[in-house]
């Protein structure tokens, strides 16, 4: 019941339509009109007045074209050289006939060929030598023309008069007095029109072309004779007792049906619309219906759907409109079966449109209902979507112009070969070629080139996603694929460098793992075997005291070793605070210098400090950077060969504090300067020395803390160590 009711309402909603739209289109030729007021009556009468002019008023006669019986020298040259020079004309006459001639075997009808060929040469030579002789044969063309031109005229003239036999007209030339009549317009008449100076509004102009009269195309000029019909007025009427007896009468009863037929439409939009408003009252809901169809149409972005509707409601209005013209048209021309099938196929026709129509207003409706905020529709719309491509197009200026030209030269392309082939014309396609070759070529073949460019580029990016890391790839000009191929250069420069730093802290992250485990293994190993030995009941009181003592520093070695491994990773991780106070440096590098003057005596090492004479305040952790000083020092003490000296310097240098300890190696260098610092590494790399291989990473991480740098340079033996840091006045 449900269904049969919204059925209901879209042929109501359908015949509201078609009244609607009757009313805007052939209403207006039909109601409150009778058939005398109708526009097909009226042209009528007028297309009879126009083909008056042309074949009935102050028609011309052969001495009125005496001005085209001119001959000009241009039309002589082209007459005689039409098929060439003269000796060419002659030589072609000769070969025309020489093949006939050898073929023939009778005497006289060699005879007649060599008369005949003879005759046309000598034609030529006339032609070429006597401008008279040529005037006379062009004059004989063009009289001619007019001939035929005069003979349409006169058919043309017989074919208007039977044509509208049922119009009489009287019309009056106020310059000679000439009538031109046609029954009587003063008899009682159904339809009268008057027109006033008929060449106002009508072309009287005979003109001839003569090319289209000569079959050899010699003469190519054209001739209008103007004819002035400017004091030509009369009056048109259809007599009654001519009415009935013509087409008109059963014109008028059609147009009499139909326009009851369009008051029955209009009135039936009426009722509809009021049983719509009132008793069926169509809601929304009725129609808000899901079905496969609809819900692939309202994927689409919202202003899609909007134009799709604009576009289907266009064709709803051109189904209609056929549908209209096909009820006149059964009415016009009765008894045809393909004129009912017509009627029936443009109605189904035509409601399937204005539902569709419908159904669209409500998806759309639907889909805006609890979303009325333009700025969230607009993001998800087709045409911001262009908006952002262009606007991505054009941040490169150079791309966006250079596909912008790209695109344009296409469209004239596409667009000038379809009017080449619309037109067929040899100029045109010249023209086109011309440009083709010059514009199209040329641009073609650069988005062919940048094409390929970008498709090396592609394959090169591709090999650098897979860790196929090719040679560079090759920069061309300065356009922007250009500049990116070289930004590609310098990504694949960086992810090589990644790798290889990756590798790099591969091997240091093993080494540190080996390290680490040797370094807290060793002591661990010697507690664990001195505590066993403790437990043997039978061992004297002085090996336990020297046990004892063993296991004492061995724990201690152990604790050092596992606070300097937390405290470097703390530093790493950002997790320890720093408190920077003003600290005089030298004073700070004085007291540490003579804490460890014993050790370096006893290490049989020469400790020379050179410190500046003026304070040197730098805003510092006093208690942090005392680590710093300190593990430089003990540094140098441990891995300093015995015997050499040991030279600590402090000084200012462009606002910085600069601490530079220099020594001589005990062992071989064989790491790089750089690896130096990392954790756990040692010059001794038989780790024999009571180090941790921790002190210049924790000096190199309280040394970033404060924002200073540490630099270490190696020349064979020679180790130094720089730190600076920036100074306070």
């Amino acid at each position: 019941m449900k269904n049969n009711k919204i059925y209901l309402q879209l042929f109501l909603m359908f015949v509201v339509a078609t009244a609607v739209i009757l009313i805007f289109t052939s209403g207006s030729s039909y109601f409150g009109k009778t058939f005398n007021e109708s526009q097909d009556f009226k042209r009528d009468s007028e297309r009879l007045v126009s083909e008056l002019s042309q074949n009935l008023f102050n028609v011309p006669t052969e001495q009125d074209f005496e001005g085209a019986l001119t001959v000009s020298e241009e039309e002589m040259h082209s007459y005689r050289t039409h098929y060439g020079s003269l000796a060419e004309q002659i030589q072609n006459i000769k070969e025309q006939y020489k093949g006939d001639i050898e073929v023939a075997e009778d005497a006289d009808v060699i005879e007649a060929l060599e008369q005949e060929r003879d005759a046309k040469i000598e034609d030529i030579r006339k032609n070429f030598e006597d401008d008279d002789y040529v005037k006379a044969k062009i004059i004989a063309i063009k009289k001619k023309a007019i001939q035929e031109e005069l003979k349409n005229i006169n058919s043309e003239r017989k074919n208007t008069l039977s044509q509208y036999s049922h119009f009489a007209y009287e019309f009056t030339d106020e310059k000679t007095g000439e009538v031109y009549r046609n029954g009587d317009v003063d008899e009682q008449s159904v339809f009268e029109n008057t027109f006033n100076n008929v060449g106002k509004d009508f072309n009287s102009n005979y003109t001839i072309h003569f090319s289209d009269h000569d079959n050899l195309g010699i003469i190519r000029d054209s001739y209008t004779l103007d004819r002035d019909l400017q004091s030509i007025s009369g009056v048109v009427t259809v007599p009654k007792s001519w009415f009935d007896n013509s087409y008109l009468g059963t014109d008028q009863k059609a147009f009499t049906i139909t326009k009851y037929i369009y008051y029955g439409i209009v009135l039936a939009g009426i009722i509809s619309f009021v049983l719509l408003m009132t008793y069926l009252e169509p809601k929304r809901e009725d129609f808000n219906r899901k079905f496969p169809l609809r819900d692939s149409f309202e994927r689409l972005p919202i202003d899609i759907r909007i134009v799709a509707m604009v576009i289907v409601a266009y064709f709803a209005i051109i189904a209609n409109e056929m549908f209209i013209r096909s009820i006149r048209l059964q009415v016009y021309i009765t008894g045809r079966y393909s004129q009912i099938i017509d009627l029936f196929i443009t109605g189904i026709i035509s409601f399937v449109f204005i539902a569709a129509v419908i159904f669209i207003i409500v998806s759309i409706a639907e889909s805006l209902k609890n979303e009325r905020n333009l700025e969230k529709i607009w993001p998800h719309t087709f045409t911001s979507q262009v908006v952002d491509a262009a606007k991505s197009m054009f941040e490169n200026r150079s791309v966006g112009m250079q596909s912008l030209i790209l695109l344009f030269v296409v469209f004239l392309g596409g667009f000038g070969l379809a009017v080449v082939m619309a037109t067929a014309d040899a100029g045109v396609f010249l023209f086109y070629m011309f440009l083709f070759v010059v514009f199209f070529m040329p641009t073609l073949y650069i988005f062919m080139r940048r094409m390929g460019y970008l498709n090396r580029i592609m394959k090169h990016t591709e090999d650098m996603a897979n860790g196929r890391l090719t040679k560079d790839l090759k920069v061309k000009g300065k356009s922007p694929l250009a500049k990116h191929a070289q930004n590609l250069n310098g990504l694949r420069e960086g992810v090589r460098t990644s790798m290889n730093e990756q590798a790099k802290s591969e091997q240091m992250k093993t080494e540190l793992i080996t390290n680490v485990s040797h370094d807290l293994r060793t002591p661990l190993t010697s507690i664990i075997t001195y505590t066993d030995l403790l437990k043997n009941p039978s061992i004297t009181e002085e090996e336990r005291t020297k046990y004892i003592g063993i296991l004492d520093a061995k724990s201690n070695r152990l604790k050092t070793l596992i606070e300097d491994l937390f405290e470097v990773s703390k530093m790493a991780s950002g997790n320890i605070e720093i408190s920077k106070q003003r600290i005089d440096l030298a004073q700070l590098l004085q007291q540490a210098a003579g804490e460890h003057g014993e050790d370096f005596a006893a290490a049989n090492l020469d400790l020379r400090v050179n410190i500046s004479e003026q304070p040197i305040y730098a805003y510092v952790d006093g208690q942090k950077w005392w680590r710093v000083i300190d593990n430089l020092i003990v540094n140098a003490r441990k891995y300093s060969l015995e015997g050499t000296r040991v030279y600590v310097n402090l000084k200012l240098v462009d606002g910085n504090a600069e601490l530079a300890v220099k020594n001589v190696a005990k062992y071989e260098l064989y790491e790089e300067a750089s690896q130096l610092i990392e954790r756990f590494k040692r010059a001794d790399t038989s780790r024999h020395t009571e180090g941790s291989g921790l002190g210049l990473a924790i000096a190199q991480s309280i040394v970033d803390l404060h924002g200073g740098q540490l630099e270490i340079a190696v020349d064979g033996d020679l180790f130094k160590v720089t730190v600076s840091v920036r100074t306070e006045k």
